[in-house]
């Protein structure tokens, strides 16, 4: 009995070794480690602002590392004697393969709503954010273009 034992052993540790030694070599498919990103934007009836009241546009993108986890935060950037201080804005952001997240409502009495994507998954390169909800300003909530860097 004791002999058949070790036997086995012999043959479960050669069948190992050898499926080790055969094995196709399997690429990591993981990507880089990357630092998350925390990106704060501004919205207002004057547009997407960054975190200094610069506006976003088409010549000024806002730009992500790729392969990095990104949140971002849009913040209540209404002033409190604008007429669209009682506006509620609600933030959609979209990818061209039709991926999309939408913020919680942002408005006086909640005045930030983020969310949180990983940057170029699934190929994507370009990201669109706009308002959802009718309010003042509308017209110049309609387009932050979002670019991965390096695409």
């Amino acid at each position: 009995m004791l002999h058949t034992m070790n036997r086995l052993g012999t043959i479960m540790t050669t069948f190992a070794i050898a499926a080790t030694l055969t094995a196709p070599a399997i690429p990591h498919a993981a990507a880089p480690d990357k630092a998350p990103v925390e990106i704060k934007v501004r919205v207002s009836e004057k547009g997407f602002l960054d975190e200094k009241g610069k506006p976003y546009s088409a010549k000024r993108v806002l730009t992500l590392p790729k392969d990095a986890v990104v949140t971002i935060t849009f913040l209540f950037g209404e002033d409190l004697t604008s007429l669209a201080v009682g506006d509620t804005h609600q933030i959609a952001v979209k990818a061209d393969d039709g991926w999309k997240q939408e913020t919680g409502s942002i408005w006086i009495m909640n005045r930030e709503s983020s969310l949180t994507f990983r940057a170029g998954e699934n190929g994507r390169t370009r990201y669109r954010a706009y308002c959802i909800l009718d309010c003042i300003g509308m017209e110049h909530l309609t387009n932050l273009i979002i670019q991965v860097a390096g695409e």
